[in-house]
Parts: structure tokens; sequence; C-alpha cells
């Protein structure tokens, strides 16, 4: 099986060779397709950040903010109800969560691991309040006492 390994190669890295010569000589010849080139690889290297815990815990205080405007939004102008007071508490803890990753991108890395589960802890629990409080809202009164 080596031999047939060795063939293969053998006979393919020079092919190889000449396709990537005329394929580089295309793509400097082509500005156009020099951008998508390089968008591409943008898209691809934002993809893999995306998938990140950072990401994640970020695309989390996203969501809790979003939540906190609409309850805002919902309420009289000028009345300050608990909910509204809550949902700004959860403004304003989402902006913490998002500072201290900010901060903890510029720490060694040593420090980044060490950190990085205690700031997941503080969104999983902003968004567990906010998870609760919305599931409560929605939940008939019958349903809640009369359980």
């Amino acid at each position: 099986m080596a031999k047939k390994t060795g063939v293969a190669l053998a006979v393919a890295w020079p092919l190889a060779k000449k396709v990537a010569t005329q394929v580089s000589v295309i793509v400097a010849n082509n500005p156009d397709l020099q951008k998508r080139l390089e968008n591409l690889g943008k898209k691809f290297a934002d993809v893999q950040r995306a998938r990140t815990p950072e990401a994640k815990i970020t695309r989390a205080m996203e969501s809790v903010r979003e939540q906190a405007s609409i309850v805002l939004s919902s309420e009289s102008p000028g009345v300050e109800s608990v909910a509204s007071l809550q949902a700004a508490g959860w403004k304003q803890r989402a902006d913490q969560v998002d500072r201290a990753l900010q901060i903890l991108q510029h720490q060694p890395r040593k420090m980044q691991k060490s950190q990085l589960p205690r700031i997941a802890a503080m969104a999983d629990s902003l968004v567990a309040e906010v998870l609760t409080s919305l599931i409560d809202e929605a939940e008939p009164r019958g349903q809640i006492e009369g359980s």
C-alpha cells in the first residue's frame, strides 16, 4: 500500500504544483477575486471567533439587553415599577459582564483561563434570572398559586 501511495503522490504532486501556480496567476490578475477570497477568509475567522466562550457570553448579554429594553419600553413613561427597576438592573449587570470580558482580553492567557469561568457564571446567573422572570410573567396566576 505504501508503494501505491508513493506512486500516486509522485504523479499528483507535480500536477498540484502546476495547478497551484495557475490559480495564483489567476488570483493575482483578478482584484475582484482577491477581495472575494479575502472576505471569505474573514468570514471563516469570524465564524471561528463566534464559537468561543467569550462570543457566546457576548451574545447572551445582547439577548439580556434586548429583553430588558422590551420590559422598559412596555412600562408607562415616568412610572418606576418593580419590573422597570429589575430590567435596568439587568442592563447594568450585562454591561458589567461585557466590561469584564473586555478587560480579560488584555490579561495573560493563564489568567484568562482562570477568570473566564467566573465571568461565564455571572452571565449564566443573569440569563437564568431573566429567563425565570419571563417564565413567571407568562405563567397564569392560577397555575402558580393553585399548583
